[in-house]
């Protein structure tokens, strides 16, 4: 039964790869970028409900969508090059 479930669970994982394609190049559709910020996740430890803070800190990121075909893709990009492109402009990650 484990030798069965463990064949499932490599052929569903080939599947799924096997479908992932990666876009090298294509239009800018959409720029987003996220300033530096902090965000919080509590952690919980032991039994007892003992609650300590988690932050977590974010740098700000920069990220352009690039169509190719019929095909969709958010790169992370430097702030110079999210600059230096605008939407509808071509764009190679080569």
């Amino acid at each position: 039964m484990k030798r069965i479930a463990i064949t499932i669970m490599v052929l569903v994982m080939l599947i799924v790869l096997t479908g992932c394609t990666s876009v090298n190049n294509g239009i800018v559709v959409e720029k987003s970028f996220t300033a530096a910020h902090r965000t919080y996740a509590p952690i919980i430890i032991g039994k007892a409900p003992h609650i300590i803070p988690r932050w977590h800190s974010h740098p700000d990121s920069w990220r352009i969508l690039v169509e190719n075909d019929a095909h969709r893709e958010w790169w992370d990009v430097t702030e110079e090059f999210y600059n230096s492109v605008d939407i509808g402009d071509y764009v190679d990650r080569r």
